[in-house]
């Protein structure tokens, strides 16, 4: 990876990091973070590579005990504690949503918008679907429909706004600067 490949999976990881302390408690287990938006648009404004690979040095800083998950919680006792689902799954997301991203940048951006929106959907259903797992195989909730009630219906509306901000964002931030599309899928293709 070259040096701006490196500067931006830290930025999108620390970009996570601020989304995950901007946090209001809607449910006993899950807070209300802006950490979805920060996943959604590493992927899309990364590429699945850097992508993923943001969201995995975000989840290591937090498993050595720099305080970066949601509420400044840190170590191993948050990932596999009731909301470890939700950040085992964020790596996965920001892939999705990259592949569809690097997949418009080889096309030539057409379609960008409606091929990244569904995988966008796509890297949501991931994080609810690890999310609704962990808080029941963690021990929060003893059922996958109440962990369902507890984990997804409040959040849902918030985060499908999250997405397409991101997805705003992600569009802009590449119409700006185009180097970020041409290197989509092939880190280190700029310098």
């Amino acid at each position: 990876m070259k040096t701006i490949d490196l500067i931006l999976v830290a930025l999108f990881a620390a970009l996570t990091t601020i989304g995950a302390q901007i946090s209001v408690p809607v449910m006993p287990k899950v807070p209300f973070t802006l950490q979805v938006f920060s996943v959604l648009a590493a992927g899309a404004i990364l590429g699945a590579r850097r992508g993923a690979i943001s969201q995995l040095v975000y989840l290591l800083l937090g498993a050595v005990g720099l305080p970066v998950f949601a509420r400044f919680g840190a170590g191993l006792p948050v990932l596999f504690g009731p909301t470890g689902g939700y950040l085992w799954s964020y790596p996965i997301a920001a892939l999705i949503v990259g592949i569809a991203a690097d997949r418009a940048a080889a096309g030539g951006d057409r379609g960008y918008v409606p091929m990244v929106a569904a995988a966008m959907g796509l890297g949501l259903a991931v994080i609810y679907g690890l999310g609704v797992v962990g808080l029941v195989l963690f021990g929060a909730v003893p059922t996958i429909a109440r962990a369902a009630q507890v984990g997804i219906v409040p959040f849902l509306w918030l985060d499908l706004v999250k997405a397409g901000v991101a997805l705003l964002v992600a569009q802009r931030v590449r119409g700006a600067m185009p180097m970020l599309a041409a290197g989509q899928g092939r880190a280190g293709s700029y310098n």
